[in-house]
């Protein structure tokens, strides 16, 4: 069986995984935590294995 690896942001402030890209070009990359509005460039990247099936 292979595995994947993907990443997963996570919010530093309350530990949610809904985050999305708010802005970036000269200020840099910053996400939106849509459960507690945390807005800012430090995210938590969690690297991720998923098991792929092979048919």
């Amino acid at each position: 069986m292979k595995k994947k690896t993907r990443k997963r942001l996570t919010c530093p402030q309350c530990g949610g995984h809904e985050l999305y890209y708010e802005a970036g070009l000269i200020t840099g990359y910053k996400y939106h935590c849509k459960d507690c509005d945390y807005i800012g460039a430090f995210v938590i990247e969690e690297d991720i294995e998923e098991a792929l099936s092979e048919n």
